[in-house]
């Protein structure tokens, strides 16, 4: 039986987003989305995430030609871990998360402008 590892996240596109192709011929396309939170630190500085999405085929294709940077948006997914070695050979991981749905919440204007 498999685990389950759901996300929501609900925030704004730090960056334009990326597209790319893969040797098999499907697109990926990869944001952060930058999440503030409510409570803040001892000097009373609020507390932000930065989440990576990754979307694939028509979602990547509809992100790539919709968001840009500073876009609102709500994703849901399943949360994965990358790890891998650097070249000198510590252990590196991150987590991200493999999209499901991404909803378009700037205003319509702001994604016209996008197009």
């Amino acid at each position: 039986m498999n685990n389950l590892a759901l996300a929501v996240l609900d925030g704004n596109l730090t960056r334009d987003p990326e597209t790319k192709t893969i040797k098999t011929g499907k697109i990926t396309t990869t944001f952060t989305v930058a999440m503030n939170h409510e409570y803040g630190n001892k000097d009373g500085n609020k507390s932000v995430s930065y989440i990576q999405v990754e979307t694939w085929d028509k979602l990547a294709e509809n992100c790539a030609n919709f968001l840009k940077k500073g876009s609102r948006v709500t994703v849901s997914g399943s949360l994965r871990e990358d790890r891998w070695k650097t070249e000198d050979g510590k252990a590196r991981n991150r987590h991200k998360v493999v999209a499901q749905t991404v909803r378009f919440d700037s205003p319509k204007k702001d994604q016209e402008e996008a197009a």
